[in-house]
């Protein structure tokens, strides 16, 4: 099932629209760049010097390029007793990701940030309003941010979906060549005229993930050819080739302040993904000496990351000479209406029981929120019904799950033991017995743990 993103004229939501104390929220404009790219240098700024990667992250974001996001994206709160000066912002990135490879409009919201003195006023809250509606109205089933621990939550996000998750490698861990040996691949910038097979080994890159997103077309040339090297939105492609002809395979990379980090990386059906990991080891330490001469950096980079989720073949590929595993860290997500993206998805649901113990299963689920409740009934194998009932007491349904946890085991972030294990008020109803155990192996069935490796869009 395919989503395809389409803009169209849309409704501006009454904005703009006065706010308390002489504020403003409006959409932005063209004519706001300079004054939007300093308040997000400022706002996000570490130290004394203005945050580089914010502005050049406004700039890709205003000037028209990018495929779905244009000055009209942002919102701004302005004080028009101050000259119109911008005190509150975000964005809104339309994209399209796929559940199981069941394409879906995601909103990922982003440049989220307000003047020190304009804090504890809602302005977040209301445009975070704003933005929802206009991402709902694009037909869009799910809204996601990566942000700071806890505060997202305050406007109906969960911390549901995996985010990132790596393993390092210190350079004594490199691959040394034998006196003998020369190298059998090299590295050089992708191109325009790689989309093809950036597509192809993209798609291998995500086989392991349930929640990837979509890369167009149009997308991958943007992000070859597009985005300003400061901003955080810059990818840095390159294709491995073999010296003696042919390109097997990709990886994608970034630069932090201690590391060069992997964080997309496949390589074609029939090629040694083992000799390719072992290759790349000692091409990360050159392009990370690389960078360092280039900024002449008072320090070299540390170590590389493999930053690839929790199940990658590139770990495999490596073994023991990467370090353990760092957990991942999580996408808030918000999935406004249940039932509708449950209906998206329904044929992997069935997939999902077909392939399982409940192949040909007829029966009803019945799903308790607390403050609200969802059934779902199957006949013969095939999701036919998704509805709602009334509880006779607090407890009453299959399985319980409070607040917004249920999105952690719909997106395969936690199985239903960790949920458990995690909310005393999580869990089967009745307690050990075979309709307990019957709906322990159908939630197990329907959404099994799975790792994901969302690459972030800018």
């Amino acid at each position: 099932m395919t989503f395809r993103f389409e803009r169209a004229v849309e409704d501006n939501l009454g904005l703009p629209r006065n706010l308390a104390g002489g504020l403003m929220l409006g959409w932005g404009r063209p004519e706001d760049t300079e004054a939007l790219a300093e308040f997000q240098g400022r706002i996000f700024a570490e130290g004394d010097e203005p945050d580089a990667s914010a502005i050049a992250g406004v700039h890709d974001w205003m000037n028209g390029q990018h495929p779905t996001v244009g000055p009209g994206d942002f919102t701004l709160v302005t004080d028009e007793n101050q000259g119109g000066k911008i005190v509150s912002s975000l964005n809104l990135i339309s994209q399209i990701w796929a559940y199981d490879s069941i394409s879906f409009g995601v909103g990922q919201v982003e440049a989220v940030g307000t003047d020190p003195e304009y804090r504890r006023r809602g302005l977040v809250r209301q445009q975070f309003e704003v933005v929802h509606a206009r991402s709902q109205a694009r037909g869009e089933l799910m809204q996601v941010i990566g942000g700071i621990p806890w505060y997202y939550r305050q406007f109906g996000y969960e911390m549901g979906l995996a985010m990132q998750g790596e393993r390092n490698l210190f350079w004594h861990n490199t691959t040394k060549l034998a006196s003998d040996q020369t190298e059998a691949y090299r590295l050089r910038p992708a191109t325009q005229g790689d989309i093809a097979l950036l597509s192809r080994l993209y798609a291998i890159h995500c086989a392991a993930s349930l929640v990837t997103q979509i890369r167009s077309e149009t997308e991958w040339r943007y992000e070859l050819t597009s985005t300003h090297p400061l901003s955080e939105s810059h990818r840095r492609f390159f294709i491995v080739e073999e010296i003696g002809g042919g390109s097997p395979g990709y990886i994608e990379i970034g630069y932090y302040s201690e590391a060069i980090a992997v964080r997309e990386l496949a390589v074609l059906p029939g090629h040694p993904l083992r000799l390719v990991c072992e290759f790349l080891t000692r091409a990360l330490k050159i392009l990370s000496d690389e960078r360092v001469a280039a900024e002449n950096k008072p320090e070299p980079f540390n170590f590389a990351t493999f930053s690839l989720g929790t199940d990658h073949p590139g770990y495999t590929a490596l073994g023991k000479q990467l370090g353990p595993q760092n957990l991942p860290y999580a996408w808030y997500v918000r999935i406004p209406d249940l039932p509708l993206f449950l209906h998206r998805i329904a044929p992997a649901l069935d997939k999902r029981l077909q392939a399982s113990v409940f192949d040909g299963y007829s029966g009803r689920l019945r799903l308790n929120f607390y403050r609200s409740h969802l059934t779902l009934t199957w006949e013969r194998g095939k999701l036919t019904e998704i509805g709602t009932y009334t509880p006779e007491t607090l407890e009453d349904g299959d399985a319980a799950f409070p607040d917004l946890t249920f999105l952690q085991l719909l997106l395969g972030y936690r199985s239903m033991t960790e949920l458990e294990r995690a909310y005393q008020d999580c869990r089967m109803y009745p307690d050990s017995n075979v309709k307990n155990q019957r709906t322990a192996a159908l939630l197990n069935a329907l959404f099994p743990q799975r790792s994901s490796s969302v690459a972030a869009s800018g």
